[in-house]
Formats: structure tokens, C-alpha cells, sequence
């Protein structure tokens, strides 16, 4: 019997994974009966990192209160195991833009203080071990607010304590730990990336995702030169180089700031997933592989989940469907016969018309795949 293996992240804004997953097992059953179909559930450290890694560590959800990125009182949840003591934050849960209007966006006041509390109470109930989804942040603070909730305090030249935003970071000139209480020696934190960017310049965290947060072009460069900033108070403090870390840039630098507040292990999302998921023993005896995201482009291959699953694939030769919400690519550009993508609309795309039509377009589409892939 031939087997497909279906490896998918969600559709940002539109469809979750296992949404996307029901879409395609059912157009691929309305054409065929008989073939084996696996399922793997992926992520790359981006929004729903949290809820399936849960799943690896058996961890049951946690209900708490905290402050959103303009300090606004809301419920989150996160994932904690006690007979682990693994505690599983996405830090999109307290620090997300989906949290924020389209009008709130601006990732000058924003700020990641929330997630600091998050695992503030994971410590609480007695994690030993937290792991950090990077992805889907409304903030560009170097993760300085949530070192803020840990105890830390950012001073200016004159010696005055602010507020650690994107807009301040560049009037920081020193960083006050004398009142951190947190058993770094007791606890373990693997920030996952989900994007391989560094922390500042043309390809920092600034430039490449800010824009998208709300920020302009003027905004851009204040942003830039404060994560400069930052990166130098920090090497004077802790002896420490962020500039250059992989992965440093994502969530707007909180893997820099993790990594030189929260003594974090920077960890590819992806590479991690994959892993605990035995991907690659699994994909050896598969026929095809269907996969995708919401938006397909170059990003896809910088860190994201779709592109380390269409790279392992090519290493064994597997033939791989991608179904996206929109592709900035095209099979030709892959270079690759075995990949084919298979946008659901052309770009710009409505968020509202997508995601009542996603679904069934999804659907239509894995139609087709299933009838063109004769080794099928």
C-alpha cells in the first residue's frame, strides 16, 4: 500500500494545522481509499510550537493572568508537566500580535513583560525545564521586558529606570541585576527560533519583521539602532556577543535577550520538532509528502518547518506537494522536479475570504495532487 505522509504548520490567521490536515485527508479519501496516510504533527517554534510540543512531554494546560503587550490584563495558557517538571510557553500567548487591533501595532510601545511572568509562574509550579516558542511576537524589544518582569532594570546615562520598549532600548546605557531572583542554576530554557535571522542590521529583527508589526520606516531605524544598543550594554555587562547569534533576531531579539537574560540554549524550532517527532524514520518509506504553510516565500527556507521538511525530503529523493495560502515562489525556482507548490490564491489575498474558503479550496486542490502524482 502506498503511503503519503501530510506535515503541516497552520495557515496563519486562517487554518490550524489540524484544520488544514482534515482539508487535505478528505480531498485525498474522496479520490482514493486506498492508501496509507500519515500524520506528523510539525511546528518551527512558531504560534502553536506551545501546543504540540505538549504533546511529546505529556503536559496538561495551565491557566494564568498576566499582562499583554501594552499591559493590559488577559488570561493565557501554557503547557506544564509535573512528572517532567517541563514547562511549554509560546510567547505569542502574552506577547502575540494577534493579541493587538491593527491600529494598536507599534513595536516602539510594545512589550514582552508578559511572557517574563509566564515563566515566572512556570517556575512557581516547579519547572525545571522551559522551552520558549519564539514566533508571532508584536514586539521588538530584545525580550528586555520580560527580563523587566525577572527583576531587571534598564537605566539611562543619567541613571533614571525606564521602561524597557522598542523605543527606549536606544537610551539604555546599563543594566541592573542586582535584584534578579530567579535559580538560573536549577533551570534549563531552550529558546526555539523560528526564523534564523540575527539581531540588528539589514537582516535583523528591525528591517526584516518590524513592518509587519506596525512600524514605518522611520520607526524601523530607531528600532534598529536601540537592538545596537542593546548588543553593546549587554557585551559590556555579561561579556557576551548577541549580534551575530543565530536565530538572535527572532521574535523581535527576544532570542538575543533570552540568551543573555534567561541563560537560554538557542535551538532551531524546526530541527527540534522534527527530532522528537522521528521525521526522518519516518519518511523513508514514503510515497509523498504534502506539506505547507499560509504564506510560502524565501523566509520558508530561513528556519520555517516547510522548508526543512522539503530539504530532508530531497535528501531521499521523496516527491513533495506544498499547499500554501500564497507562494512568492514557483516550482521552477525550487529547481526541482520531485516539488511542486500549489498556491489556494493569488497575493494580495483578503484574510476574511480566505479563511471561508481555505478549507474546501484545499480540498479541490489535493484532488488534483492525488491524480498527478502516478507513482501515487
Amino acid at each position: 500500500m502506498k503511503k503519503i505522509l501530510l506535515a503541516f504548520d497552520k495557515f496563519k490567521y486562517t487554518l490550524t494545522a489540524e484544520q488544514v490536515t482534515a482539508a487535505v485527508r478528505k480531498g485525498i479519501t474522496s479520490v482514493r481509499n486506498d492508501l496509507l496516510i500519515h500524520r506528523i504533527p510539525v511546528a518551527d517554534g512558531g504560534e502553536g510550537t506551545a501546543d504540540i510540543l505538549s504533546r511529546f512531554f505529556k503536559c496538561k494546560k495551565i491557566n494564568t493572568e498576566v499582562n499583554n503587550p501594552l499591559f493590559r490584563k488577559i488570561s493565557v495558557q501554557y503547557y506544564y508537566s509535573s512528572d517532567n517538571q517541563t514547562a511549554v510557553i509560546d510567547i505569542s500567548e502574552a506577547s502575540g500580535l494577534f493579541l493587538l487591533k491593527e491600529k494598536e501595532r507599534n513595536p516602539l510601545l510594545t512589550s514582552t513583560y508578559g511572557t517574563g511572568e509566564m515563566i515566572l509562574d512556570a517556575v512557581k509550579k516547579g519547572a525545571k525545564k522551559i522551552i520558549l516558542g519564539l514566533g508571532g511576537s508584536a514586539t521588538t524589544d530584545a525580550g528586555t521586558g520580560a527580563a523587566g518582569a525577572l527583576g531587571y532594570k534598564f537605566l539611562t546615562k543619567s541613571g533614571e529606570v525606564i521602561n524597557p520598549l522598542g523605543k527606549n532600548l536606544i537610551n539604555i546605557s546599563y543594566i541592573d541585576d542586582t535584584e534578579v531572583v530567579f535559580p538560573f542554576d536549577n533551570i534549563e530554557i531552550i529558546a526555539l527560533y523560528d526564523v534564523e535571522n540575527v539581531l540588528y542590521g539589514k537582516s535583523g529583527a528591525a528591517f526584516t519583521y518590524s513592518e509587519q508589526k506596525g512600524a514605518n520606516q522611520d520607526d524601523l531605524k530607531i528600532l534598529d539602532a536601540g537592538l545596537r544598543n542593546i548588543a553593546k550594554i549587554i557585551k559590556q555587562k555579561y561579556g557576551k556577543d548577541v549580534s551575530k547569534l543565530i536565530g538572535g533576531g527572532a521574535a523581535g531579539g527576544f532570542g538575543a535577550g533570552a540568551f543573555a537574560f534567561l541563560r537560554a540554549e538557542l535551538q532551531s524550532g524546526s530541527d527540534t520538532l522534527l527530532r522528537l517527532a522521528d521525521f526522518e524514520s519516518k519518511i523513508k518509506d514514503t510515497d509523498l509528502i504534502i506539506t505547507g504553510e499560509g504564506k510560502f516565500d524565501i523566509q520558508s527556507f530561513q528556519g520555517k518547518i516547510t522548508g526543512k521538511i522539503i530539504e530532508k525530503a530531497e535528501e531521499y529523493n521523496i516527491p513533495v506537494a506544498v499547499i500554501c495560502g500564497i507562494s512568492e515562489l514557483t516550482s521552477s525556482e525550487l529547481q526541482n522536479d520531485l516539488i511542486q507548490i500549489y498556491p489556494l490564491f493569488k497575493y494580495p489575498v483578503d484574510i476574511e475570504f480566505a479563511k471561508k474558503k481555505s478549507a474546501e479550496l484545499i480540498v479541490e486542490k489535493v484532488k488534483s495532487i492525488i491524480k498527478t502524482y502516478n507513482s501515487v
